[in-house]
């Protein structure tokens, strides 16, 4: 049975409470995507330097695998993983 123009009216209230439900769940889209892209960035910044370095100091194979272990923490912290929840 199709719909005629009157079923489609909502009150004031009603249509208020919907486009604030939208315009929340937007903005928190936008936010994480904002997060993510700068936790990349961040991180690919930080891994580079780090990286460098270790590669110009030439360190034993057990100091990159702590500073390996040291990146994953840092992203299960950020992720807020459960270990740090």
């Amino acid at each position: 049975m199709p719909s005629s123009d009157g079923d489609a009216d909502l009150d004031p209230e009603t249509e208020a409470a919907i486009r604030r439900l939208i315009h929340d769940e937007l903005r928190s889209v936008v936010r994480a995507l904002s997060q993510i892209g700068g936790g990349l960035l961040v991180g690919f910044l930080a891994l580079s330097v780090v990286a460098g370095s270790l590669i110009a100091i030439e360190p034993p194979p057990v100091v990159v695998g702590l500073v390996g272990i040291g990146f994953l923490l840092l992203i299960a912290y950020g992720w807020r993983l459960p270990p740090f929840r």
